[in-house]
């Protein structure tokens, strides 16, 4: 995928990449880009070919987690030979999680210079709260723990996987609620899905996410936790939504 505005192009080559770049472009404030060619490259561990050639200052993105806020390793280990290629071809990486910094401590010192982190993808306009049908929605992939801790229940959709771009957007648009399920067991954050969810003004009911979201100013306000999987989680989503926007 190529999202060009103006004179930024966002690369993309895998569907739920494809959904982490058409999100990054609609917070995009036009005004506020650069006179300049920038070339955005999602997702760190692909192939984008013919970056080489591309003109302008390239900026790739690190979207995975191999390491969670307590140093814990994770499901994904780096894979180093893309990783490094687009390291050496782009002026800038961004790894969307402070925790993966130990990983790249063996790198020589000009290349860790050209790495930055944060979760530097959401809008600097902030969105605010769209209400509902009443359910809590889940997308991505649905792994077995996911399965066990979702179950089946009326309150929680679970979402084709195959399900990007504008459908997907429809759906998270009728939904009072994304629901935020570990694809393992940990303390991080699942960047893109956040986004998804702030885009259409919908909070975010989660598991533990990493602290480092404290930074990420206003996003705090549509995000709820849950402590464990409640028994009726129809009253659980009506609940936490009540007492959650009657604080804000």
């Amino acid at each position: 995928m190529q999202i060009k505005i103006n004179r930024l192009t966002i690369l993309s080559c895998h569907s739920i990449l494809d959904q982490v770049a058409e999100d990054i472009a609609k917070g995009i404030a036009v005004d506020a880009l650069p006179d300049k060619d920038i070339v955005v490259c999602i997702g760190a561990h692909k192939r984008f070919r013919g970056l080489r050639q591309k003109a302008g200052f390239k900026i790739c993105v690190q979207t995975e987690h191999f390491l969670d806020a307590r140093g814990q390793a994770l499901w994904r280990k780096p894979r180093w030979f893309r990783m490094l290629t687009n390291l050496l071809l782009c002026d800038l990486m961004l790894d969307l999680s402070i925790y993966n910094k130990k990983v790249y401590r063996w790198l020589p010192r000009a290349l860790k210079n050209k790495i930055v982190f944060g979760a530097k993808i959401f809008p600097s306009a902030p969105v605010q709260h769209v209400e509902g049908n009443g359910t809590a929605m889940f997308f991505g992939t649905v792994n077995a723990r996911r399965k066990k801790l979702i179950g089946a229940s009326e309150a929680y959709v679970t979402l084709d996987e195959g399900l990007f771009s504008a459908a997907l957007d429809d759906k998270i648009a009728n939904a009072s609620a994304v629901l935020n399920v570990h694809f393992s067991t940990g303390v991080y954050t699942e960047y893109p899905r956040l986004l998804s969810a702030y885009l259409a003004g919908k909070p975010l009911v989660s598991e533990t996410l990493s602290p480092d979201l404290e930074e990420v100013q206003p996003i705090i306000a549509l995000l709820i936790f849950w402590s464990a999987m409640p028994s009726d989680p129809v009253l659980l989503v009506a609940e936490l939504l009540t007492i959650h926007f009657q604080k804000a």
